[in-house]
């Protein structure tokens, strides 16, 4: 056993000069194979870059899924009765009903000059 390694080893220094060549190739060769895993498009990096830009994407989503949680409610009263579209007439066009009486109040602490009142086309025919 001992007289093979040390067979293996007199090998060894005798090839020293080819095996160092050898090795230079492997090593060209793993460097080559790792270069796409830490520096191309599919890298550590852009992976961590990615994830980042993803959870910034996933809590807009999460703010737009509430926004259209919100619309879909709205949608599903004002199909359902008139108290809803009454409401937003009301409240964004100034729907005075029959027999009503509108009356504006002011707050102690609001400029003096009203809001100018919205801008309305009618399409009689």
């Amino acid at each position: 056993m001992e007289a093979e390694r040390q067979g293996v080893w007199q090998w060894l220094k005798e090839r020293g000069a080819e095996m160092r060549f050898v090795d230079f190739v492997l090593l060209a060769l793993l460097c080559t194979l790792q270069y796409p895993l830490w520096f191309g498009s599919g890298s550590w990096w852009n992976v961590l870059s990615l994830h980042q830009e993803l959870r910034g994407k996933e809590a807009v989503l999460t703010q737009l899924e509430a926004r259209n949680t919100k619309l879909q409610a709205q949608v599903g009263d004002l199909q359902t009765g008139n108290g809803a579209i009454e409401g937003l007439a009301r409240r964004h066009l100034g729907m005075v009903g029959k027999g009503e009486i509108f009356v504006w109040v002011v707050p102690a602490h609001a400029s003096t000059n009203p809001p100018a009142p919205l801008a309305r086309q009618a399409n009689l025919s």
